[in-house]
């Protein structure tokens, strides 16, 4: 079984060979082979992945022993952009000392700044475009006009082949909204301005089910995979609330997927004992990562009571253990996961990826990891 169909299987409640591992490691692939790319969500500003040697071996490991999912994000469902479409915004300043790019961007009078940190993938938005519910408001009272889905990472999907499968990564409505803002202002105007911040929500759906549907007749992709539920876990806020703004939004979107004859994901840090079953009534396939005691509400064992045979569960070795434990430690947490939520429908992996070069350590305990899972058969 090559690592698309054991993928596939396991997303589909099927019986695997083997429990797929996946690093969670950004790739790209030149010439047919794999090689370290800046990952979704994050803007390198120099090819500093390329140039680290731990990075380009653990890539190589991954095309030949890992079943590897190649994550996307279509720039017309990018969160930055359903709200403001890249042809109104303005470079306003640039400054490099060197170590940091400063960038400020303008568009309709509002100004949003990002800090840049060369030699990795760190980005600081230090300024949103709106620091208050009144910028939102006019901001979408603006002419806006959506993008047309860019059919170039289909050809990168192609390139794929057998060596794993794709997930169409696209923002939940409450991702769109939450990202005008400052992160911690969102959750006080969410409380506030009801009223104004469904206004908002309402837009970001509408936009969002317009696009999403000529994207669903284009891609290849086999799973659409949403960002943006754990803005709304505990502690940030109640389930209420995660009812109101992730559940009444996400489903709808989720259906049309369904309808489209798409499997359906979750990413979603943080406290999701409240969210699982949410998941699991909205026809989700796969959640991830699956953060489970200590650093979640809710241990795996209830998460599989809860999700049984419905959904597949990816995860859950925090990158910092990847970061500082042990092998040993990382090979113990991989049979530790196994005996708790799986074997079935299960896909280990990490909560993260490096946001800068790859040290010694990390190189090892990312090899401990897939060695320990490939011992694992079904």
């Amino acid at each position: 079984m090559n690592a698309r169909e054991r993928l596939l299987n396991v997303l589909e409640g099927k019986k695997p060979d083997r429990i797929p591992v996946f690093t969670l490691i950004p790739f790209g692939i030149e010439n047919g082979r794999f090689v370290p790319e800046q990952f979704h969500g994050y803007e390198d500003i120099d090819e500093w992945r390329k140039n680290d040697p731990l990075y380009c071996k653990l890539t190589d490991t991954m095309e030949k022993e890992c079943d590897n999912i190649f994550l996307f994000k279509p720039a017309c469902l990018d969160e930055q952009n359903i709200f403001i479409n890249p042809r109104n915004v303005s470079i306003h300043s640039k400054t490099d000392d060197g170590n940091k790019v400063t960038m400020v961007y303008e568009a309709f009078g509002l100004q949003k700044t990002e800090v840049y940190q060369m030699g990795s993938g760190h980005k600081w938005i230090t300024r949103h475009f709106c620091t208050g519910i009144d910028d939102a408001l006019r901001l979408a009272e603006q002419e806006y006009t959506p993008l047309q889905y860019d059919m170039e990472p289909e050809g990168k999907i192609n390139k794929l082949g057998e060596r794993g499968i794709s997930w169409c990564t696209i923002p939940s409505p409450v991702m769109s909204v939450c990202r005008l803002f400052n992160p911690q202002d969102f959750l006080l105007f969410s409380a506030i301005y009801r009223k104004e911040i469904n206004r908002l929500m309402d837009i970001a759906f509408e936009r969002t089910q317009s696009v999403l549907e000529k994207l669903l007749e284009r891609t290849s992709s086999p799973v659409i995979r949403f960002g943006g539920a754990e803005h709304a876990t505990p502690p940030m806020m109640s389930p209420y609330d995660f009812d109101r703004l992730v559940f009444e939004y996400d489903k709808p979107l989720m259906d049309l997927c369904h309808s489209m004859g798409k499997m359906t994901a979750v990413h979603c840090h943080g406290n999701i004992r409240h969210a699982v079953g949410r998941f699991v009534e909205m026809g989700v396939g796969q959640i991830d990562p699956v953060e489970a005691l200590p650093w979640g509400d809710i241990s795996l064992e209830e998460i599989r009571q809860i999700t049984k045979d419905r959904i597949t569960l990816t995860g859950n070795i925090q990158f910092s253990e990847i970061s500082n434990e042990s092998s040993e430690h990382i090979r113990e947490r991989v049979r530790d996961i196994i005996r708790k939520a799986g074997p079935e429908r299960l896909i280990i992996s990490t909560t993260g990826t490096p946001p800068e070069r790859i040290p010694q350590r990390q190189f090892d305990n990312y090899n401990a990891m897939i060695d320990e899972t490939l011992k694992y058969r079904i």
